[in-house]
């Protein structure tokens, strides 16, 4: 079965509307949007809900549309100032993970005309946002045979919920009113959709059959599913409307599942995912999705005033998933004149959510998640792996920063000092490439990673010190399998004969652990210098990334008891 994901969306200049210098990375479950009114939210929803869809009508959802969603019928682009006259029109990236390998899409703005008619006698221009394929050429997902074309869209079920939805019933015409029993929906589904709906507002009848009644406004969009009501269908809440309306959504992608063999997953994006619901309810609610997103392999994107929906998802209350990092994410946008993705806490987030005046802050000691490492060789070597990237990382999934502290002992001890202080296991524990970690109880420490090293014509892994000595050695031996790192090398002068009588010459036994770090302790500042761990780093980014994914997970490991 297919797997695709939405990865993120990136807006550089020229700007689209307000919106500039704005990378937003999705999480993979749900991610919430949330902001000022005005910044922009809902503009970003209709992009991401644009790039993607299913356009034939092979599979449809059960409000009889296709699973795609389309900017035009979002948000109101206006011909004139957003497109006829502007000089550089904006190109908003997305970016999605098809099948592990990355794929990109553009959203261009063209022109669509409308061809005038009798009753309006002259044609018409509007806006027209379509997903090209950054490449400029067709691409074909590996190891399915799916070619998306250079104006197609992402072949991910998508379906966009906004506020349409919630048109009041008891205040439109009841001439346009449609409410009529379902009598060919799939009775999974319908007891899926009386479920659901009874779990966030139990307020449907609990006994009988189990009836779906579908329900719609002529003329607009809005239709959605509704189970049993002590009362007429036309009698329910704004919550209750917009509640039938998701439940709707996921039972059409539960349709969609069992129908199509080859179901990649889908996305789901929701316009003020809380409007009409008491925040208990919302809780609720977003627990049902979670649940719902994790069976149906969806991603859900939605927008938020809510602070009990943002507090409820950010990873701060949330700190450790099922894979070792939070699934999900709050996206909090803030200036409206030109925003931007803050990132601060969550706290940062309710003050800035009601304007509350910035003060000076208190001079307290920063929550550190601390990395122990073997010796200061390793931690030199960690320090070229510890990106800001790694830091951003590992601060959205733990909440922490990070203090590395090399304390001079050999692996097992390091290792073993769990078995005598619980402390340990509370930090992260670094270990040098040649090292085996070891079982406690039964079971690996999950707070124990390596480093990334070079390996042994055996097949073990090799110390930092060994690492960098067989690179160096292997760039002057065979210059032609490092051509990359040997033309950065030369463009500081640094020749093989230079690598050889500044690094390889002397009196030294690599293989001896004391005899390696003096190697390397008295070639420090030319190792440094001349940028040998990140050019090594750079041949190797496999392991780099593993390094990466390993260390992620060790943090959220130990923060989870670092309490």
């Amino acid at each position: 079965m297919a797997a695709y994901k939405l990865v993120s969306l990136k807006i550089t200049p020229p700007p689209f509307r307000k919106l500039s210098e704005l990378e937003i990375n999705f999480a993979e479950r749900i991610t919430l949007i949330a902001g000022h009114n005005g910044i922009g939210k809902s503009t970003i929803l209709g992009l991401v809900a644009n790039g993607s869809g299913l356009t034939e009508r092979t599979y449809t959802s059960y409000t009889g549309k296709t699973y795609q969603g389309n900017l035009n019928e979002i948000i109101y682009i206006d011909y004139e100032t957003e497109l006829a006259n502007v000089e550089n029109p904006p190109r908003p990236v997305l970016l999605y993970d098809l099948e592990g390998e990355q794929f990109e899409k553009r959203c261009a703005l063209t022109k669509r005309t409308i061809p005038s008619t009798k009753s309006r006698p002259v044609e018409r221009h509007e806006v027209r946002v379509v997903p090209r394929n950054v490449s400029g050429e067709p691409y074909t997902i590996p190891a399915t045979g799916v070619t998306i074309g250079d104006s197609s869209k992402v072949p991910i079920p998508t379906l966009y919920l906004g506020m349409t939805r919630m048109l009041p019933i008891g205040e439109s015409n009841q001439d346009m009113i449609e409410s009529d029993i379902d009598t060919a929906i799939n009775q999974d589904d319908a007891k899926f959709i009386n479920d659901f709906v009874n779990a966030v507002i139990g307020v449907s009848k609990q006994s009988g059959p189990t009836g779906i009644t579908t329900q719609g406004i002529r003329g607009t969009s809005k239709k959605s599913k509704h189970p049993v009501y002590a009362h007429s269908a036309k009698s329910i809440s704004l919550g209750q409307d917009s509640l039938s309306s998701i439940a709707t959504a996921l039972a059409s992608f539960k349709k969609l599942q069992r129908e199509w063999s080859d179901y990649p997953g889908g996305l789901l994006v929701i316009d003020e995912i809380d409007a009409g619901f008491h925040p208990h309810a919302q809780k609720k609610l977003i627990r049902k999705i979670a649940s719902c997103a994790r069976s149906l392999k969806l991603q859900v994107v939605a927008t938020t005033h809510s602070l009990s929906l943002i507090e409820d998802i950010h990873p701060e209350n949330n700190p450790v998933g099922g894979n070792g990092v939070s699934p999900d994410k709050v996206i909090y946008i803030w200036d409206s004149r030109n925003p931007k993705v803050a990132e601060i806490s969550l706290q940062g987030i309710r003050d800035d959510m009601n304007l509350t005046a910035p003060e000076e802050p208190v001079n307290t000691p920063k929550s550190k998640l601390k990395v122990y490492l073997e010796d200061p060789e390793a931690d030199l070597f960690f320090k070229k792996l510890l990106t800001p990237a790694l830091r951003k990382k590992v601060k959205e999934a733990t909440g922490r920063l990070l203090q590395h502290i090399p304390i001079r002992v050999g692996c097992d001890n390091l290792q073993g000092l769990q078995k005598y202080d619980p402390h340990f296991k509370t930090v992260i524990i670094v270990v040098d490439a040649d090292s085996s970690i070891k079982q406690q109880g039964g079971k690996v420490p999950q707070n124990i990673v390596k480093l990334p090293g070079a390996s042994a014509s055996s097949g073990k892994g090799l110390n930092p010190e060994q690492t960098i000595f067989s690179f160096i050695k292997d760039i002057v031996d065979n210059p032609g399998a490092h051509q990359e790192t040997y033309s950065a090398l030369l463009r500081k002068n640094i020749t093989a004969d230079q690598l050889t009588e500044h690094l390889l010459n002397g009196d030294y036994n690599i293989t001896d652990r004391d005899s390696s770090k003096k190697w390397m302790n008295q070639r420090l500042k030319h190792i440094t210098k001349w940028n040998l761990i990140e050019l090594w780093l750079k041949e190797n980014p496999q392991k780099v990334e593993k390094f990466n994914s390993d260390f992620l997970a060790a943090a959220v490991a130990a923060n989870k008891l670092n309490k």
